[in-house]
């Protein structure tokens, strides 16, 4: 399995981004993301943080995932999860990290270093492990990219 530092310099040595696209979060920020989940953070999550956790060029685009904005993530989603009658539905420990257009949500329980990834649909009755891992989550994620933006800058 390869380090969420490994994918992105294997993103910026294929030249597919630069290295300026990738902005990450200061040590306040992150402090800033600990704090609201209210833990430390998995250290593959804090290595996205750290390397592109404010922007990425084209990657995620149209996908909350960024911070600031990541800090909105969890009230929004036990707001959409309420107006589908599933009040309380995600675990107590859910770190909600990601969400797409509003009917999508990612999550992890901070359980490991590189934890698996969680995700929602609206219309489920339930959430699915997606991914086995968040670095596994962030490589998926990268080749959903490629194959609509052969330049991710």
């Amino acid at each position: 399995m390869k380090s969420v530092r490994d994918i992105f310099h294997g993103l910026v040595l294929r030249g597919v981004i630069s290295e300026h696209n990738l902005v990450g979060c200061s040590e306040v920020d992150i402090a800033s993301v600990e704090q609201h989940f209210g833990c430390e953070i998995p250290l593959a999550y804090r290595d996205f943080l750290t390397i592109a956790g404010r922007s990425a060029g084209k990657i995620f685009s149209g996908v909350d995932i960024f911070y600031p904005r990541l800090l909105d993530l969890e009230f929004e989603a036990e707001e959409l999860l309420d107006e589908l009658n599933l009040s309380g539905f995600l675990p107590a420990d859910a770190k909600v990290f990601c969400m797409h257009q509003g009917y999508e949500i990612n999550y992890f329980l901070p359980v490991s270093d590189d934890p698996p990834v969680f995700q929602f649909f609206e219309g489920e009755s339930s959430s699915i492990k997606a991914w086995n891992s968040f670095s596994d989550f962030l490589m998926a994620s990268m080749e959903s990219h490629l194959a609509q933006w052969p330049d991710l800058n």
